[in-house]
C-alpha cells in the first residue's frame, strides 16, 4: 500500500513496500536545459542521513528523477531531498516528505482499552457488498487501506456527545455505553482454551437466541484464571450454551473463573462506522483540508475560501448524514428553553 500526493509532495508506504516516486523538474528548466544528474538523500526526523538503507534505485531522464524507496521504520517520517544538476550547471532542489506505516490490526473487542473499531473487516465487506454491490471505490482499496479507513471512521463518530457514559472508564471507544447488556457468570464444563458453556447462554423453547447470536460478542475474564483476558466470540451454540472464542485464552479457565459477556453491539452503530468510512472515501481531498487546521485558520483553494474550526470548538470533521441518522438514538440533545 502506497500513495503519492503530488500537490503537497508527500507519500506514505508500508515498511514492506518498495515505492517509486517521480519528481518532475519541468517548471525549473529553461530553454533546452535538461537534468544531467541528481543526488537523492533521505533524512529521518532527527536529521540523520539514512539514504543507504532507504534508497533502492535512482533514475534520471531529461526532465524527471525517479527514486525507489525501500524499507523504513514504522511510525517514522522522512524527508527525501532531490538535488538535480542541469546541463547548464544549475542545481534545483526539491523535498518530498514520506511516512512509513506497519500493518494495522483491527480491534473490535467491546470495552477493550486498545479497541479501534466497532466492526470487523468481514462485517464491513459484507455490508458494503450487500448494500452497494461491487465495482465501487471500496473494492479498489487494499486490505490495509480498508482497515485504516475504518479506524478513522470510528474516530469520527466518537466525536459525538452520546447519552450516558462509557461502560468502562478505561475503554478506548465510546461504546459500549453504561446501559449495554452484559451476561455474567462462572465458566461451566466442558472447558478448553477456546471454549466453555454457561446456562444463561442457552436458547429457550421460544427461540430466545438465534443461531450464532453471540458471534462478535466480547468475553472479559473478570475473576480467576486467566484474569483480564479479553476475547471476541467467533461462534456460539445456543442449543447447549457453548461459546467459542476467536483467540485462545492464555490459560484454561476453571469452573471458578468469572466472566462478563458483552452482547453484540447494536448493528446501527457498526453500520454508522461503515457508512462514515464510505463517506470519507468518497469525500476526496477532505482529509487534506482538515490537515491544514494545524497550521492555519483558513485555506483558499482556487476561488473558494474555507474557514477551519478550532478542534476545541466543536466537531470539525464532516460526518455522513446516514451515519448520524443511524446513531441518532444515542446522540445527546441539548434543549434550549426560552422564557416568554
Amino acid at each position: 500500500m502506497a500513495k503519492y500526493t503530488h500537490d503537497v509532495d508527500y507519500f506514505y508506504k508500508m515498511n514492506t513496500d518498495r515505492f517509486q516516486v517521480t519528481k518532475k523538474f519541468t517548471e525549473d528548466l529553461s530553454g533546452t536545459e535538461t537534468i544531467s544528474s541528481c543526488t537523492a538523500t533521505v533524512f529521518d526526523s532527527l536529521g540523520a542521513n539514512v539514504t543507504t538503507s532507504l534508497v533502492a534505485t535512482k533514475a534520471v531522464t531529461a526532465t524527471n528523477v525517479s527514486v525507489t524507496v525501500k524499507g523504513g521504520t514504522v511510525g517514522e517520517t522522512y524527508q527525501l531531498q532531490l538535488a538535480g544538476v542541469t546541463t547548464a550547471s544549475n542545481v534545483y532542489t526539491h523535498y518530498i516528505t514520506f511516512e512509513v506505516f506497519g500493518s494495522l490490526t483491527l480491534n473490535s473487542k467491546l470495552g477493550d482499552p486498545n479497541a479501534n473499531s466497532y466492526t470487523s473487516l468481514t462485517e464491513a465487506n459484507n455490508y458494503i457488498m450487500n448494500k452497494y454491490g461491487h465495482s465501487n471505490k471500496w473494492d479498489s482499496l487494499s486490505i490495509e487501506g480498508k482497515k485504516r479507513l475504518l479506524v478513522e471512521a470510528a474516530k469520527c463518530i466518537d466525536r459525538f456527545k452520546f447519552i450516558g457514559d462509557k461502560y468502562y472508564d478505561s475503554q478506548s471507544l465510546e461504546f459500549p455505553r453504561d446501559d449495554h447488556d452484559v451476561i455474567t457468570g462462572n465458566c461451566s464444563t466442558p472447558i478448553t482454551t477456546t471454549s466453555f458453556r454457561h446456562t444463561s447462554l442457552y436458547s429457550d423453547t421460544y427461540g430466545k437466541y438465534p443461531t450464532d447470536w453471540f458471534k462478535y460478542s466480547t468475553i472479559h475474564i473478570t475473576e480467576g484464571t486467566p484474569l483480564n483476558d479479553i476475547r471476541l466470540v467467533s461462534n456460539s451454540n445456543v442449543s447447549n450454551g457453548s461459546i467459542t472464542v476467536s483467540e485462545a485464552f492464555t490459560s484454561i479457565p476453571a469452573t471458578s473463573t468469572e466472566f462478563a459477556l458483552f452482547v453484540p453491539l447494536d448493528k446501527n452503530i457498526k453500520e454508522a462506522q461503515i457508512e462514515q468510512a464510505i463517506f470519507l472515501l468518497e469525500s476526496e481531498g477532505m482529509e487534506n483540508i482538515n490537515s491544514y487546521k494545524t497550521i492555519a485558520k483558513s485555506v483558499s483553494i482556487g476561488d473558494v475560501s474555507v474557514s477551519l474550526k478550532d478542534s476545541g470548538s466543536g466537531m470539525s470533521i464532516p460526518i455522513s448524514s446516514t451515519a448520524k441518522k443511524l446513531l441518532s438514538s444515542w446522540i445527546s440533545r441539548r434543549l434550549k428553553i426560552a422564557r416568554r
